[in-house]
This record gives structure tokens, sequence and C-alpha cells, in this order.
């Protein structure tokens, strides 16, 4: 039996370095495995956080047929209107622009005066989710805008 013996050990110290390895490359494996999940779940609530910023607010839609017959009982109102860019009706530096847009579900054309800090490279054709107020005289100022 004394032969054997060095035979089972030279089988044995092998496996057991391997099976150190093994362990080795395991926890490394399961450290990475780690860090994806949380990177994946870091995307993941990004991911839903810009999305629930993109979806707008809970203002209703303007009503604008109402709006365009009596644009006077809206002052100081908040809405939110899915529009397209018609034309550009004037610009002044350092001030903004006055845009002709078309709203969705609707052939009216609406003046809207988009300050310059609230959006730049405006063009006409260009879709655009809007959160606005009704100001004096009726004219609709675009507080945010999120192109769609």
């Amino acid at each position: 039996m004394p032969s054997y013996m060095p035979f089972i050990l030279s089988r044995e110290v092998p496996e057991i370095a391997q099976a150190s390895r093994s362990q080795k490359e395991c926890r490394v494996r399961s450290k990475l495995a780690g860090l994806a999940f949380a990177l994946s779940l870091l995307g993941g609530m990004l991911f839903l956080i810009a999305c629930g910023e993109r979806k707008g607010s809970d203002l209703e839609v303007l009503p604008i047929d109402i709006y365009l017959q009596k644009p006077g009982d809206f002052l100081g109102n908040r809405y939110t209107l899915r529009v397209q860019i018609n034309e550009q009706l004037k610009w002044e530096k350092g001030l903004g622009r006055v845009l002709a847009v078309v709203a969705e579900d609707s052939d009216a054309r609406l003046p809207v005066f988009v300050a310059e800090s609230a959006g730049d490279n405006l063009h006409v054709g260009q879709r655009y989710e809007l959160q606005a107020i009704i100001e004096k005289g009726g004219l609709i100022y675009v507080e945010a805008l999120q192109k769609y």
C-alpha cells in the first residue's frame, strides 16, 4: 500500500490546487456579476427617471376650440400642448421668439412665445410637447418644451 500513496497524493495535489483556483475564479466572477447587477439596476433607475421626465406633467391639455373663442378665460392657467412648429413669426436676441404652431387634432395656428432660455434651435416642422401658461392678452408662454 505504501507504493500507492505517492500516486494518490500526486493526483490529489493538482486537484486541490485546481479547486483553490476555481474558488478564486468563482469569487471574482461573483463580484463581477454583482457589479453588473448593480450597474443594470442603476441604469434601469436612470431610464425610469428619464422616461418620467419625458412623459411631461399632470397638466391638462389646452382645449383649443374654447381657448380660441375666449382666451381671456384662461389667463394664469397652465396647460400642455403637443404641437408642430408652422412658422417663426418673430425673433429678438436675448428675449426669445414668437412661433406659429399647430396643435395635434387641430388645424388652427396658435401663437406661442418661447423665451430664449427655454429652447434653442427650433425649426419649422419640429414637434414638441409644450408646458405653457396663458398670460396677459391670451398669449401662450412656453415654460418648458420637449421634442417628441
